[in-house]
């Protein structure tokens, strides 16, 4: 069995793959236009910034860096989630 740390490396790693499957989808549906995609896609890259800037320190996060993490991921599936459902729309989608 994994230890508690190791255990949430896995699970922000398959958070931040899920967000981005997530903002490719809205990409494929219409959903969400080249500017929203844009601005979720900078958003992720940041997160994954300040998660390779905290593991530099030593590679293990600690229960506050998780925290953390988590909190920028749960403010980004937010906003894809709002993204989606604005009227703005991509290519393929329908213009209002």
């Amino acid at each position: 069995a994994l230890g508690g740390v190791a255990q949430a490396d896995i699970g922000i790693d398959t958070r931040q793959a899920d967000l981005q499957r997530q903002v490719d989808a809205g990409k494929r549906s219409g959903k969400l236009s080249i500017r929203e995609r844009n601005i979720l896609n900078a958003e992720l890259r940041r997160i994954a910034n300040v998660e390779a800037e905290l593991r530099a320190r030593g590679n293990n996060l600690s229960e506050r860096d998780e925290r953390r993490i988590g909190a920028m991921l749960d403010a980004a599936q937010r906003h894809i989630r709002q993204l989606k459902q604005n009227r703005e729309r991509g290519r393929t989608g329908i213009h209002f």
